[in-house]
């Protein structure tokens, strides 16, 4: 009785432990999201879909993608895939810069802009209006900028 008893405790602690380190896999925080990486754009697609690696002509694509998206007070949380830039310039060719599809949050601020690239230049918006277009997930193209591990700009393009 008490090898069983025994077995079935190393059983039970092991599954406790895998249970813990995917459940905290799951939870990622943004890889700028530090106080001493400086500035890194994020890039993804508001379409529904995860992204990943995708091939036309012999050449790999790594596309971004959107399934979820909420906004609580100062935490944007986006279920997404994203392709990263240093430079503000989209390299989808880059398995180095792409972020695979996860749960993904970013710290806001009060300064935080919020805008839309058009024809004229930019339009800036409201947070609230903004973080509606967001959660349609309507096909536009998302950038977010963030500096120190704060997000300075979000913007749309098309």
């Amino acid at each position: 009785m008490k090898t069983w008893k025994n077995k079935f405790q190393k059983v039970l602690a092991i599954l406790l432990a895998i249970c813990l380190v995917t459940g905290c896999m799951g939870a990622s925080k943004v890889q700028a999201a530090t106080s001493k990486s400086g500035t890194t754009y994020y890039y993804t697609w508001l379409h529904r879909q995860k992204g990943g690696v995708q091939v036309y002509s012999g050449k790999k694509y790594y596309m971004t993608g959107t399934m979820k998206a909420t906004c609580k007070g100062n935490t944007l949380t986006m279920y997404s895939s994203f392709n990263t830039s240093k430079n503000g310039t989209l390299n989808n060719q880059s398995k180095k810069a792409f972020v695979k599809y996860g749960k993904h949050t970013f710290k806001l601020t009060s300064k935080t802009k919020y805008c839309y690239y058009e024809e004229g230049g930019k339009r800036y918006s409201t947070k609230a209006h903004f973080m509606s277009t967001v959660k349609r997930l309507n096909g536009l193209g998302l950038w977010i900028k963030v500096t120190n591990g704060k997000v300075v700009e979000m913007s749309f393009h098309s």
